[in-house]
């Protein structure tokens, strides 16, 4: 399950068209969680060795795009679980301003499904040079974050040829949640059971959602505005789910805290709007159902991925209420690629190769 493979880049015609690789990508998910860490035990256990030995009282996150998000993921679960303040790293303040901060004692984590973008890469070189050591997780070890840090984690999720990032994201987010919570002191043996029991909740879910995706792609087929809504894990879903739907079906796609979002995107909420409220994470649920209902008085349909608590919710999936609340993101994230993929085929459109996107973004 070794990454590494050379994606397929813009402009190669060797991948087959109409979705056929993202659903295969989305599908396999569990099988490249399962084997994350078995896959390179000695590694997991030098990149605990050295955030230990950093003795952080900052941890950076340095990622773009879906990493990003999974970075945001990161910022929340790195604050509950360590106790020790948490950022994301702006990349252009080194890569367009040249500038590089003072950093307290730290340890940096860069996120990247490619490994090759120069701004992060000179994002995790500056930080290196001002002390913070650098681990990076990334599907290619032959790229130049990789060659780069400290400390290497494969994401083992094997080669990626959809544009559109799906099992990359959710190794990310294994990723994070093992180192930070091996650094507190679980097992890599326990977190690797807890990763094989969230993979076959995972199986079990992407063998029934097929159906009930296809039941709400017709009746989303013309929407033109979608507001994604979570709170503390979920925040990470609300933005990669827009993220999909935007980059593949070219919908106006927003994430939002629930906490944020009656600030102003519930304005734009109407009887042609379909809003996702993500409230499997007990954490921040009841703000999220807020929002909801404030949204169906406005007219709005609302997908509920959650329990059920969402009164009036045109649909609902309980994808992940009875996960660890840490694993939510990785098992909510599957109904909204599943739904990403299929409004994007059925919109005429292919979501392997969105228009205008290229697998590797080479951002300075």
């Amino acid at each position: 399950m070794s990454g590494g493979a050379r994606p397929v880049m813009e402009g190669e015609t060797d991948a087959p068209l109409g979705g056929a690789l993202m659903r295969a990508e989305i599908d396999e998910q569990p099988e490249r969680w399962a084997g994350l860490i078995p896959s390179q035990r000695d590694a997991w256990e030098r990149a605990v060795a050295l955030v230990r030995e950093a003795r952080p009282e900052l941890f950076a996150f340095v990622a773009r795009g879906s990493s990003d998000h999974a970075a945001i993921y990161g910022q929340y679960l790195v604050q509950n679980v360590l106790g020790i303040p948490a950022m994301l790293t702006t990349p252009s303040t080194h890569s367009v301003f040249g500038t590089t901060q003072a950093y307290p004692r730290g340890v940096q984590l860069a996120l990247s499904q490619s490994g090759r973008s120069p701004d992060l890469i000179a994002t995790a070189a500056a930080l290196r040079e001002a002390g913070l050591p650098l681990v990076a997780a990334t599907n290619d070890a032959a790229s130049g974050l990789a060659d780069a840090a400290d400390l290497h984690l494969d994401l083992a999720a094997g080669p990626e040829r959809s544009v559109a990032a799906t099992k990359s994201y959710t190794a990310e987010l294994l990723a994070v949640r093992t180192l930070a919570r091996a650094v507190a002191g679980a097992s890599l043996d326990a977190l690797a059971a807890e990763t094989a029991d969230a993979a076959r909740a995972a199986r079990a879910l992407l063998d029934r959602l097929p159906s009930f995706v296809g039941s709400i792609v017709a009746d989303v087929l013309d929407v033109q505005r979608i507001v994604l809504v979570g709170r503390g894990y979920s925040m990470a879903t609300a933005k990669e789910g827009a993220l999909k739907l935007m980059e593949t079906s070219g919908v106006a796609a927003s994430g939002w805290s629930a906490a944020d979002a009656t600030h102003g995107p519930l304005g734009q909420v109407d009887a042609g709007t379909l809003v996702v409220a993500l409230t499997a994470s007990p954490g921040g649920r009841e703000s999220v159902g807020d929002f909801s209902e404030a949204a169906l008085a406005r007219g709005a349909r609302v997908l509920e991925i959650g329990p059920g608590t969402v009164a009036g919710a045109t649909w609902s999936l309980d994808a992940a209420s009875a996960a660890h609340p840490e694993l939510v993101p990785m098992l909510e994230i599957l109904p909204l690629q599943l739904l990403a993929a299929d409004l994007s085929v059925r919109r005429g459109l292919d979501p392997d190769r969105p228009l205008g996107l290229s697998k590797v973004t080479l951002t300075r």
